[in-house]
């Protein structure tokens, strides 16, 4: 089970590449997942993810994502991870800076029946912002 997980946490990750096939967030999501951390206007369920995944594609339209580590523990996912794109579109009401961007972020994962059910996640806004910004 533990190499199931760890496998849905190199799903969960890659699923935000812009190269990723749309059918993985079926995949890798419940329909309910309930997101404990919300993008401000964020929809409830699988169509909130993929309504995030859309606009940080339309900000970062060669979005490349990693996994850094994972742990496993029961039915829970600590996934680490780095995101890097090319800030092309408006991105939190800052428009495009053509400047390259890396966020990081640790997200722990609930799952349920080889899915991810809850999320709670921590992502370094704060310098991807600084780094879209910075003169």
């Amino acid at each position: 089970m533990a190499e199931d997980l760890h496998a849905l946490a190199e799903d969960y990750v890659r699923v935000w590449d812009v190269d990723a096939p749309q059918e993985l967030v079926d995949r890798v999501y419940a329909p309910d997942v309930v997101d404990h951390n919300p993008q401000p206007g964020q929809e409830p369920g699988r169509e909130g993810v993929r309504q995030i995944i859309s606009l940080y594609h339309a900000a970062f339209p060669d979005l490349r994502t990693r996994t850094d580590d994972v742990l496993v523990s029961g039915d829970r996912i600590a996934v680490r991870w780095t995101a890097d794109g090319t800030h092309e579109g408006d991105q939190l009401g800052v428009p495009a800076s053509h400047r390259q961007v890396r966020l990081t972020g640790i997200d722990i994962l609930h799952t349920r029946e080889g899915r991810v059910a809850e999320r709670w996640g921590e992502a370094n806004g704060l310098e991807m912002m600084q780094q879209i910004t910075s003169a």
